[in-house]
């Protein structure tokens, strides 16, 4: 699976927009009175302006190249606050199940941001900065069911589930794109921060086409031109 765009909302356009455009350098496709759009790799990040939404709560992650990891450390230690995993003594989190590093910081929303690379991502020997982020890797989605909308989500739209699930926690997709699917409430790995349902536009190529619309979550799928 692909993430394709991504549209979230903020309370502080200005603020974020200055974050992802200015500090992690990603090109500025678009920006208006109520929204802007970054790009990130094939991806296209959106956030909308809305005055009522909260502050944080939302998880994405972003591709970088396999053999980068380091390099991404060295790049961002200037300009963002590592989050440590307890009791680590290195920003970099090996999750051994999905055989991938990750690194966690937040925007200044305190979103939850993580650049992921999975031992079968590309490698590159450019040097490392925002050219190197290959696409939105992941998006999180809190729900009260999880079991029950993953499943909803791997039917509909004939995604895999992603190495282990358990009643609180199902990762949908593949190494490529995929969804997070946490219960409400659940603290955010590597934070204490719940998990909270907020408006998520979400846009992908999956093997098959469809539409889902969850409270606040809208996820349309297109096949990508190998599927067709």
């Amino acid at each position: 699976m692909k993430i394709t765009a991504l549209e979230l909302q903020t309370n502080m356009p200005d603020e974020l927009k200055a974050f992802y455009a200015e500090i992690l350098g990603l090109p500025l496709l678009s920006e208006d009175e109520r929204s802007f759009s970054v790009q990130a790799g094939y991806s296209r990040l959106t956030f909308q302006t809305d005055g009522n939404s909260q502050n944080g709560g939302y998880h994405l992650a972003f591709h970088v190249p396999g053999n980068l990891m380091a390099a991404a450390v060295a790049w961002l230690q200037d300009r963002v606050a590592f989050l440590y995993a307890p009791g680590a003594s290195s920003p970099i989190v090996v999750h051994e199940t999905s055989q991938a590093e990750a690194l966690y910081f937040y925007d200044p929303a305190f979103n939850l941001l993580e650049f992921i690379a999975h031992s079968t991502t590309p490698t590159s020997h450019a040097p490392f900065g925002p050219a190197q982020l290959i696409g939105i890797a992941e998006v999180g989605l809190p729900v009260k069911e999880v079991t029950k909308f993953a499943l909803e989500l791997r039917e509909k739209l004939k995604l895999p589930r992603w190495k282990l699930a358990t009643a609180l926690f199902e990762a949908v997709g593949d190494a490529e794109g995929m969804f997070i699917v946490v219960q409400e409430q659940r603290p955010w790995f590597p934070t204490q921060n719940p998990a909270v349902a907020l408006p998520t536009h979400v846009q992908v190529q999956a093997p098959a086409t469809g539409r889902l619309s969850q409270g606040p979550f809208v996820i349309e799928a297109q096949r990508s031109a190998t599927q067709v």
